[in-house]
């Protein structure tokens, strides 16, 4: 095992996992810091390791204790050099958790030096001289100013990780990469002599990265999207570090169910284009809240549907979820979500269902968590970002396929095409 990721949510962790794999990298993704022996590890084909945690709104000390331990395990298992996976549009508060825990991995590392590179041009996110932008629109002004739980109000992501770090952040701009790797190599230096410890680093288009990638390769530690990862296996096979073989895939006819706790607008949209035409069930939050038979209510319903892939959702448009945060509160209303679907994956992977498609971070955690699977296995890409999973591991005496994905990705008929992806694996 040569690299190692840290990611801060599940459906970043299968989306880096993602790219990596087909870019040519054979990978293991892992929900938690794995209980598997290193030892272990390293008989196995796998040329990366991610490891999928959630800790991207939890208390910052948290955050950093389990990232640390990731890193830990990553090293016994002989990685090089490792990633710190966040999202591609930088979800976080001007207080962390970025900033902290890379500050924590950094000196763990003793690494005087790392780039923060969270641009996706497939997924429409591109930097330019700083300032993030969502498929044209700034950052702002995209939609995440509204995330209920990291609402980011500043494109200037120099000015966001200079409010969460106690270093000094820089920027390498378009211009430095358009004049080639020698150019990228030259900024870095002539940062860290001025003191700077991080660089936001441009990127419009994907041939970026092959730029950026070769600039900073003797880095050990690097932070950022999945889009780095378009770029870094291509080194890893000049250098003759990559397995040869690729993972088997089981066959699977399980039945399916869809599970989305995401309220961003492209998985509402989804799920509307979805319901059209299957069953599905919605959750409001005052059931999640007050209703004590749910949980038997929904698993009623769904073995009525289980031959039909039901959709099960909890997903409101972002009025109403202020509304019911103000209500109830927003750490209470949030809890009792995941709870119901850890609770709810939990007891269908006991029945009949092998096949699950989340989608949100949050709920795709509490989904990983519910089914019980502590390492998954990376299939073929479904849309950008977003592979097809599975576990190479038998759950309920059966093995189990997934797809984990972030609320803004996907295309209209994602479900579908998921469904099908994951039916052929």
């Amino acid at each position: 095992m040569k690299l190692g990721i840290i990611g801060d949510d599940f459906t970043g962790s299968s989306d880096i996992a993602n790219n990596l794999k087909k870019s040519g990298m054979q990978v293991s993704m892992y929900a938690g810091v794995p209980t598997l022996l290193p030892e272990e590890t390293k008989k196995e084909l796998t040329d990366a390791a991610v490891i999928a945690l959630k800790t991207r709104t939890i208390p910052i000390k948290d955050a950093i204790k389990e990232s640390l331990e990731a890193l830990s395990w990553l090293r016994d298992c002989g990685c090089e050099q490792f990633i710190f996976k966040y999202c591609s549009t930088f979800d976080s508060t001007k207080e962390g958790n970025i900033g902290p825990v890379t500050d924590a991995i950094m000196e763990a590392l003793n690494t005087d030096f790392t780039i923060a590179c969270p641009s996706f041009p497939d997924a429409g996110r591109t930097v330019y001289f700083g300032h993030m932008f969502v498929n044209g629109k700034p950052l702002n002004e995209s939609g995440m100013e509204n995330h209920p739980l990291t609402p980011m109000t500043d494109h200037n992501l120099v000015r966001w990780l200079d409010y969460q770090t106690k270093n000094k952040v820089g920027l390498i701009n378009t211009q430095d990469i358009s004049k080639g790797t020698e150019s990228v190599k030259e900024k870095i230096e002539g940062l860290k002599t001025n003191g700077y410890k991080y660089a936001i680093i441009d990127t419009i288009k994907n041939e970026d990265f092959n730029i950026i990638c070769n600039g900073v390769k003797d880095l050990p530690f690097l932070t950022g999207g999945s889009g780095i990862a378009l770029g870094l296996p291509k080194i890893y096979k000049d250098r003759g570090l990559l397995s040869v073989s690729n993972f088997q895939i089981p066959e699977n006819n399980s039945n399916a169910v869809i599970l989305s706790g995401s309220c961003s607008v492209t998985t509402i949209n989804q799920i509307d284009i979805y319901k059209k035409n299957n069953p599905s069930f919605y959750i409001s939050p005052d059931e999640v809240i007050n209703s004590e038979d749910l949980i038997e209510k929904v698993l009623s319903w769904i073995k009525d549907n289980e031959t039909l892939s039901p959709l099960v959702y909890s997903s409101s448009d972002t009025k109403v979820v202020s509304e019911k945060q103000k209500q109830y509160g927003q750490e209470i209303l949030a809890n009792k979500i995941e709870n119901f679907f850890e609770v709810l994956s939990k007891r269908l992977v006991k029945d009949n269902f092998g096949t699950f498609i989340s989608a949100g971070g949050e709920t795709s955690g509490a989904i990983i968590k519910g089914l019980g699977i502590q390492e998954l296995k990376i299939g073929k890409e479904i849309a950008h970002g977003v592979p097809a999973l599975w576990s190479p591991h038998s759950i309920g005496n059966k093995p189990v396929f997934v797809t984990l994905k972030s609320g803004n990705f996907g295309q209209d008929d994602f479900f579908k095409r998921a469904l099908k992806a994951l039916k052929n694996s």
